[in-house]
């Protein structure tokens, strides 16, 4: 990762906190002009409620509305333990739970 990246993915990690969520908990990377957000999701405190999902897709939304916006990224990809993007739209991981037959 170049200076270019290293400089995107401070303005990403920027823009996830003043959105309130913990970044310890993600890793961002970028690679030419794709960011790369993995881990976790934990909003602490702010207008989005975890445990509405309807708040959670618009705080993302909000999110990677604003990551667009910075110079040089052209996508996002998000690898989140408790959410996916599919064709679109957010949509929350079905938890697998083991059958205790």
């Amino acid at each position: 990762m170049g200076a270019k990246g290293w400089e995107i993915n401070n303005k990403v990690k920027a823009i996830l906190t003043k959105n309130h969520l913990n970044v310890l908990k993600l890793l961002i990377n970028t690679v030419k002009d794709v960011v790369l957000i993995k881990g976790e999701l934990n909003f602490k405190g702010g207008s989005v409620d975890e445990k509405s999902d309807a708040s959670v897709v618009e705080g993302l939304k909000k999110i990677e509305r604003e990551i667009f916006q910075i110079k040089g990224v052209k996508m996002v990809k998000w690898e989140l333990a408790k959410w996916e993007k599919r064709s679109g739209r957010w949509v929350k991981r079905k938890l697998k739970h083991k059958s205790g037959s």
